[in-house]
């Protein structure tokens, strides 16, 4: 077809669309908008012409189209400058006109329904799941805002780089070696392990599975992983490990007699004590049944008991006798509590046994064993609640009177109780136990109690229960949880004082170099949207090695302290000072025009030149100034300040206190 006749058609085609477009060059400068994109932005052409990219999706930076396939069409959601909330889907298609690559950039809503990917795009975006999508060579061509959450990293910063680049080597040599193996055979891999970095060097533990996606021919094209979070379930694990530690231990220990028996009363399990009273060994124990074991008469008793397992889970505490091994007749007691599977049903019973022959003693090993549990739920700081709903009245252990801090006289109803929370407290209890009378599911909450500071935090815990006429209650556990909320927000605390370390100079508090190349981007960022200029001024101070040798390093701490209380005073607000080690300190400045720079760098010339008492001492110390500008000496921040030191060393070897622009 006629190469004029395709470029009318394509110029026809981008006019009368419907979805807002641009025509940009290789570098991001716009070429051509069409009146789609006039009229979603509100603006007239002019305004569009000329501009680039990165002034409408500042995301977006000329380095990045660079990294894009002359064959890749790439999806990326991203949010315009004046609307943080509503993201767009921006697709870019590359082009070649003659030798010279352009770019079809298309912009949607990203909730448009003309978008036919929008139902997996939005599981996709709101997957707390960390998605996302690489080629066979690890470029990372799709990630969900999970994953970049994750990584702690901005869109650009991880769409088109290779995922070794935030993987430890370790964790690559596995998964380019047994995973790769697993993927190219199964085409899933097994659940593992796998740490992530962010750009600080903070490690992130994932649980992680990868999928490959192959094309029509079989042939391998990608790879989807799906990372979780596994700090909690590490705990988890670790919380279940000493739960199980401590049930054994309760179990091998117990003076009762406890055994698990199945529906059809065959003996899985049984301690010591229920060995040493039946006189059977556990081999004999599993050939027997229940009923075996029953002397003659007992039948109603046992049907009792399985029925009110049957209905509410537990029995209660019944009286009957057992045959020992060599036929003596044993009075004991007797409770069963039901276990159940993952679906709910029944899949045996825990039976507790009390030889009532030895009752005094068993009783005063019992008084011992609950002051021992009940010093336990003292250490603990956990207490036990039911709620009656048909009295509208709770009933509390020992231990939560403790923790409620309210007498044993207290009318424990609803509305009292509701009572020793504030108002937003007491709707999510409100809330809580009728979630778990109604839906009869069990619930959690965590909530300050009234009238405490520091605030007192509690947990309380509810699941439902039935008692033997049917009824639903209830039942739960509050916890004293202050302990616990402190130390979370001393470690948040922590948190801070480590990003604050890792970020400033640890004598001034200035900032240090990585945040100060962090601002710089924000301030070349605003100075593109106003045209405007960024001033880098580098201070070198002239006599701080006589201050040191003369005075001593407590003289010269206190100067560079002072240095950067005056600089910090001297600038505006929205500048920024910096030191970044010995006697050297950096001014980032926001300016209108260029002249605006000698008028700052003047000033803090002047301000440096006053003197510094300490001890009883003025301390003097001139120092030479180098200034470079954003963008006349160049784009980064690198160029600009080896520019402004230069300058600063020219400064220094013509005369010293003097000010020196950077003409590179």
């Amino acid at each position: 077809m006629d190469q004029d006749l395709v470029a009318s058609l394509l110029a026809s085609a981008f006019e009368q669309s419907s979805t807002a477009q641009w025509l940009c060059d290789s570098q991001g400068l716009i070429l051509k908008s069409n009146q789609a994109m006039i009229d979603w932005l509100a603006t007239d052409s002019s305004r569009l012409t000329e501009t680039t990219l990165s002034s409408w999706l500042p995301d977006v930076l000329p380095a990045h189209l660079s990294q894009m396939s002359n064959r890749t069409v790439r999806s990326l959601t991203l949010f315009l400058p004046d609307d943080k909330t509503t993201p767009v889907k921006a697709t870019f298609q590359p082009i070649k006109a003659d030798s010279t690559r352009h770019f079809w950039v298309s912009l949607l809503p990203a909730t448009d329904t003309r978008d036919p990917d929008l139902p997996l795009q939005t599981l996709f975006d709101s997957s707390q799941d960390s998605i996302a999508y690489s080629l066979l060579d690890g470029t990372i061509l799709l990630a969900n805002p999970a994953f970049l959450s994750m990584l702690d990293r901005s869109v650009m910063d991880v769409i088109g780089h290779n995922y070794r680049e935030f993987t430890p080597e370790n964790f690559v040599s596995l998964e380019e070696s047994r995973i790769r193996e697993q993927l190219l055979s199964n085409n899933v891999s097994e659940v593992y392990d796998k740490r992530f970095l962010r750009p600080d060097g903070t490690p992130v533990d994932m649980s992680i599975r990868l999928a490959m996606v192959r094309d029509d021919q079989g042939e391998p094209l990608g790879v989807w992983s799906v990372s979780r979070d596994v700090s909690m379930r590490n705990q988890l694990i670790e919380s279940l490990a000493n739960s199980e530690r401590r049930f054994r231990s309760l179990f091998r220990t117990s003076m009762d007699a406890i055994g698990l028996w199945t529906p059809d009363h065959q003996l899985q399990f049984a301690n010591n004590a229920y060995l040493t009273m039946t006189g059977y060994t556990q081999s004999e124990l599993s050939q027997l049944t229940f009923h075996e074991m029953t002397p003659p008469g007992w039948e109603d008793i046992d049907t009792e008991i399985a029925q009110q397992v049957e209905e509410r889970g537990y029995s209660d505490v019944f009286e009957k006798e057992l045959l020992h091994r060599d036929g003596t007749i044993i009075p004991v007691s007797i409770r069963a509590t039901a276990v159940r599977d993952r679906d709910g049903s029944i899949s045996g019973s825990w039976v507790i046994i009390r030889d009532i022959r030895a009752y005094k003693r068993v009783l005063n090993a019992l008084e011992h064993s609950q002051n021992m549990l009940e010093q336990t739920n003292r250490m603990a700081r956990v207490g036990g609640w039911e709620y009656n709903a048909q009295t509208y009245q709770f009933t509390l252990t020992d231990e939560s009177f403790r923790i409620l801090a309210i007498p044993r006289t207290f009318n424990t109803s609803l509305t009292n109780i509701q009572k020793l929370f504030s108002e937003e407290s007491q709707q999510q209890l409100f809330e809580q136990i009728g979630h778990t009378l109604d839906g009869g599911l069990a619930s959690d909450l965590e909530i300050p109690l009234d009238g405490f500071e520091p605030p007192r935090w509690l947990r309380i815990t509810a699941q439902p229960a039935i008692d033997s006429q049917g009824v639903t209650y209830v039942v739960g556990a509050v916890q004293d949880i202050t302990e616990f909320k402190n130390r979370q927000q001393s470690l948040e605390q922590d948190r801070d004082e480590f990003q604050r370390m890792a970020f400033h100079d640890s004598l001034t508090q200035l900032p240090n170099r990585l945040l100060l190349e962090d601002r710089f981007r924000q301030l070349n960022f605003q100075a593109n949207r106003s045209n405007g200029r960024v001033a880098v001024i580098v201070i070198d101070l002239d006599d701080f090695k006589d201050i040191n040798d003369r005075h001593g390093h407590p003289a010269g701490d206190a100067l560079l302290r002072a240095i950067a209380s005056r600089l910090t005073q001297t600038v505006r607000q929205s500048d920024t000072v910096a030191r970044l080690g010995g006697d050297e300190f950096i001014i980032l400045a926001a300016l209108d025009d260029a002249e605006e720079a000698s008028l700052v760098a003047s000033k803090v010339h002047q301000q440096l030149q006053k003197p510094i008492a300490w001890d009883g001492t003025q301390l003097h110390c001139s120092c030479s100034l180098g200034v470079a500008l954003y963008p006349e000496q160049g784009d980064d921040f690198s160029t600009l300040y080896q520019a402004a030191d230069l300058a600063m060393y020219k400064a220094k070897t013509t005369g010293k206190n003097r000010m020196e622009v950077s003409d590179q």
